[in-house]
C-alpha cells in the first residue's frame, strides 16, 4: 500500500502543476457552491484535517475518510449562515458495511430566499420575485486497505437552476488517507471537483429581436441566447497531521485551478468528550504584480476573503446512542459576513 499511496501522490501533483491557479484565473471556474465547506470540524480548522476527518463529514473535505467510520451508521444534519443572507443546508449518513468498506451519501441546498426581479425597464424591481435552486448530492465509497491506509471516491451530482434556466454536471472526488506506523503522523491527499464543464440553458434564455435596417413593421425574430460554459472549481488538497497526545497540528496545501493557492494551518485540542479548534489561511503565489495596479489593489486581489476560524464540539451519549453536537465560525477580511455553522450528528 505504500505504492499505491506514492502512485496517487505523484498522479496528484502532476495533475496540480498542470491545472495550478494563479492571481488571473480567478473567477474561470463555476459552481462556486461547491466551495462551501459543511462540517463544524472542517469550518474550524479550514479544511486543515484532511488527513484525519472521519465519518460524514468526509464526504466534503477528503472522502477516504469515510473508512474510517467502521461501525454503524451515522447520520448528521447542519445549517450554515452564509454570505448575502445565504442559509446553506447540509444533511447526510454513513453505513459501515465491515470488511466490505463504507459507504456514504450527502446533500447540500443553498436556499437565496425570494430576490426581486428587475429588468432594463424596472431596474428597481416589477413587484416579481425568484429563488434560486442550487443543490449538490453526493454518493462515496471509501475501504481500509490496512490500519494505516484508507482510500475513497465520490460522485457528486451538481444542479443550479434560475427560474426555467438550468446548469448541471457531475465532478468525481478522490483521497487517500494515509498514517504513519510507530509515528504520530498522519497525511492525506484529496482530489476534489473533477468532472464535466456546466452551461446554463432554458427558456429564460429566449429573446425576440427586430434585426437592425429592417423595415418598418417587420416582425421580431426569435433566437435562443448560447450561453458559454465554465468548468468545475477541480482542487488538490496536501496536508499532514502531527498528533501531540490531546493536540493535533495541521497543515494543507491546497492548489487551485481557479484562483491563487492557498496554505491553512490549523490546532485541534481534544479533552474527553469535547474538543476546540482554530485556523487560519493565507494565499501562497509568486504573480508578478501587473503595471498600473497599485499596491492596496494587488493585496486585495491575491488575498483570501477568509479570515480566522475556529470551533468547539461535544459529545453526549442519549439513550443508546451518541449525540455530537458543534459550532464554528471563519471570519470574513472584508466585504462579507462571518460564516457560521451549527452541526448536530448522531452514532446509531
Amino acid at each position: 500500500m505504500k505504492n499505491t499511496f506514492k502512485i496517487f501522490l505523484g498522479f496528484a501533483v502532476l495533475f496540480s502543476a498542470l491545472t495550478a491557479g494563479t492571481v488571473r484565473s480567478q473567477g474561470t471556474a463555476g459552481a462556486a457552491q461547491l466551495l462551501i465547506p459543511v462540517g463544524t470540524e472542517t469550518v474550524a480548522l479550514s479544511g486543515t484535517n484532511v488527513g484525519t476527518v472521519s465519518g460524514v463529514d468526509a464526504l466534503f473535505t477528503n472522502v477516504a475518510g469515510l473508512a474510517r467510520h467502521n461501525s454503524g451508521i451515522q447520520g448528521t444534519f447542519s445549517t450554515t449562515s452564509y454570505i448575502a443572507d445565504i442559509d446553506v443546508m447540509y444533511a447526510g449518513m454513513v453505513v459501515a458495511m465491515g470488511e466490505t468498506g463504507t459507504l456514504g451519501l450527502t446533500i447540500k441546498s443553498l436556499d437565496f430566499g425570494d430576490i426581486p426581479k428587475t429588468t432594463s425597464f424596472a431596474p428597481e424591481g416589477d413587484g416579481q420575485t425568484f429563488s434560486p435552486s442550487f443543490y449538490t448530492a453526493t454518493a462515496g465509497f471509501a475501504k481500509a486497505f490496512s490500519d494505516r491506509v484508507n482510500v475513497g471516491a465520490s460522485v457528486k451530482m451538481i444542479n443550479e437552476t434560475i427560474e426555467e434556466t438550468t446548469a448541471t454536471g457531475v465532478g468525481i472526488d478522490l483521497g487517500v488517507q494515509y498514517r504513519f506506523p510507530n509515528q504520530p503522523l498522519t497525511f492525506g491527499v484529496a482530489m476534489k471537483n473533477v468532472g464535466t464543464r456546466m452551461n446554463y440553458n432554458g427558456i429564460n434564455l429566449d429573446q425576440d429581436l427586430v434585426p437592425d435596417e429592417s423595415e418598418s413593421g417587420s416582425s421580431a425574430e426569435s433566437f435562443r441566447i448560447i450561453a458559454d460554459n465554465f468548468a468545475l472549481p477541480t482542487s488538490l488538497d496536501l496536508s499532514a497531521t502531527y498528533q501531540l497526545n490531546m493536540l493535533g497540528l495541521n497543515m494543507v496545501f491546497t492548489n487551485h485551478s481557479y484562483q491563487s493557492n492557498t496554505m491553512a494551518l490549523g490546532a485541534k485540542y481534544s479533552l474527553g468528550s469535547a474538543w476546540v479548534g482554530a485556523a487560519s489561511t493565507v494565499t501562497v503565489g509568486d504573480d508578478d504584480k501587473p503595471t498600473g495596479v497599485s499596491d492596496a489593489d494587488w493585496e486585495e486581489w491575491s488575498g483570501t476573503n477568509w479570515g480566522l476560524s475556529f470551533g468547539a464540539g461535544v459529545t453526549v451519549p442519549v439513550g443508546d446512542y451518541v449525540m455530537h453536537v458543534s459550532y464554528a465560525l471563519r471570519s470574513a477580511n472584508e466585504y462579507f459576513e462571518d460564516q457560521s455553522t451549527m452541526q448536530v450528528t448522531f452514532d446509531f
